[in-house]
């Protein structure tokens, strides 16, 4: 895993904090969480121990990093991305950028079209430490100057208008690739699709990946990919939010399973749960949050998808379907889509 050295690595960044991860909304976000026994996502990203726990379950089970067709899905959306901005001066925006793997592989292919004239970089996660290692990966490469790669700490979740949120850092006279890699499973079915499409305006390019069933068989697709989820780095992982506030190992263990979806969209989701094998108790924010024996906290889910049921979703908020790629094994999909004029 390379988490990227940026040529000016004994300077200063600035990095700009949305009031959703100021402290206040950080603290009550995760009191909320351990009242309703369901702990935010963000939580296993937003600190660099998080962060670097994260990365190393992304590099040994993503089909992004361990599928050469996985990986060839994302160049050729890059590439097509690129050709549909041609000389246009471009503005990426990676919502969730993670490692910013992905986005560099855009970056890259918009400078070959554009080699006069290098796109800007907007990159938004819950994580500080994650948005500067994507700045540092685009720095390395070359591929944006650094006084136009700003990262952004945004919980997206907790944000209605991520247009508003970001307007200080969006340019309004370039066209816009906006990315969403990777976090359409943490979000439920249609909350997410109406915040992206109000960032969009005409000519704009959005760039959306799914983690897809594979197989005519919905229910036995979702099962199949489970051991991408269901092993002992994931497990450790999620757990260790509960250890940090003093919950042991041996005070319970973390599944996995398939469910249905709570909204009754027909959707499946793998879910990670900690069951409590005996009572325990944690306090936080001056709160004592007791649990007993056979209790089940929530730390994880992920929808699955097939490309017929993104496809609705994206109908549904007018977002027109330009190209689509799929991996060889078919459990992931790149989507590349525009707003209706």
């Amino acid at each position: 895993m390379n988490l990227g050295v940026s040529p000016e690595a004994d300077s200063s960044v600035a990095v700009r904090i949305h009031p959703s991860q100021f402290p206040a909304a950080i603290e009550a976000a995760f009191s909320q969480s351990l009242r309703m026994r369901r702990m935010n996502h963000k939580f296993h990203y937003d600190t660099p121990k998080q962060a670097l726990r994260w990365l190393r379950v992304h590099e040994a089970f993503s089909p992004a990093r361990q599928d050469p067709s996985c990986q060839a899905a994302y160049q050729q959306a890059a590439a097509a991305a690129a050709a549909f901005c041609g000389a246009d001066a471009v503005q990426v925006v990676s919502l969730g950028c993670g490692g910013g793997q992905k986005e560099l592989t855009l970056l890259k292919e918009l400078r070959d079209v554009q080699s006069a004239r290098p796109a800007s970089y907007l990159m938004t996660d819950v994580s500080p430490s994650l948005t500067l290692v994507a700045r540092a990966a685009a720095l390395s490469a070359g591929v944006v100057k650094a006084e136009d790669c700003v990262p952004w700490v945004l919980d997206l979740a907790a944000t209605a208008d991520w247009r508003q949120a970001l307007t200080t850092g969006l340019r309004p006279t370039v066209r816009r690739v906006v990315t969403f890699f990777g976090m359409m499973p943490n979000f439920l079915p249609g909350e997410v699709l109406p915040r992206l499409a109000g960032l969009l305006d005409d000519g704009d390019v959005l760039l959306v990946s799914a983690n897809l069933a594979p197989g005519a068989d919905y229910g036995a697709g979702v099962h199949q990919v489970l051991p991408l989820y269901d092993n002992a780095l994931t497990a450790d992982w999620l757990f260790s939010v509960l250890a940090d506030l003093g919950v042991a190992r041996d005070d319970g263990c973390v599944a996995f399973q398939v469910v249905p979806c709570p909204q009754n969209s027909g959707l499946l989701r793998i879910e990670g749960n900690f069951t409590f094998a005996r009572e325990c108790s944690v306090w936080h924010a001056g709160e004592e949050h007791r649990f007993m024996a056979g209790d089940r906290f929530g730390l994880f889910y992920s929808y699955r998808h097939t490309p017929l049921q993104v496809q609705k979703l994206f109908a549904v908020q007018d977002l027109i379907l330009r190209e689509q790629w799929l991996n060889a094994a078919a459990d992931e999909g790149v989507f590349l889509l525009q707003r209706r004029a």
